[in-house]
């Protein structure tokens, strides 16, 4: 890989992230909206911070699939696998990172872990995927 990938995989990380937040935000909407609608603000606040981390693991792992899948098709030159891998390891640091600042690495840890090797585990089938196509 080159340099110029290193920071595209950067940029990759980044978009993925807001994707997921995003993602999170939507599950947020669909679980306030349909089916615990009603309530204030404190309880859908609560709420988020034990189903957030949840669809980062199951929405999370779909997007890192897409991702490797989609950046390994459109570059078939370029290693997919250590790309995809190289924008997981990225998202993992900075994901930590913002987790850790926050003060809830403890309160989310197992979470954490689950979704770490999802996200690991989709993006390397992903990229596998493209291998299999290009081969």
């Amino acid at each position: 890989m080159t340099g110029w990938d290193y920071l595209k995989a950067f940029g990759v990380a980044l978009l993925l992230m807001v994707l997921n937040v995003a993602a999170s935000f939507g599950v947020m909407w669909v679980w306030g909206t349909f089916i615990e609608p009603g309530h204030g603000q404190a309880f859908y606040e609560a709420a988020a911070q034990r189903i957030a981390p949840w669809s980062s693991v199951f929405i999370g792992s779909l997007l890192f699939f897409a991702a490797a899948w989609l950046f390994g098709v459109r570059k078939p030159q370029r290693p997919a696998l250590a790309f995809a891998l190289t924008f997981t390891l990225i998202y993992t640091l900075i994901d930590v990172a913002i987790i850790a600042a926050a003060g809830a690495l403890l309160s989310v840890g197992y979470v954490l872990v689950i979704a770490v090797v999802g996200k690991f585990a989709a993006a390397f089938l992903g990229a596998r995927m493209v291998k299999r196509a290009n081969a």
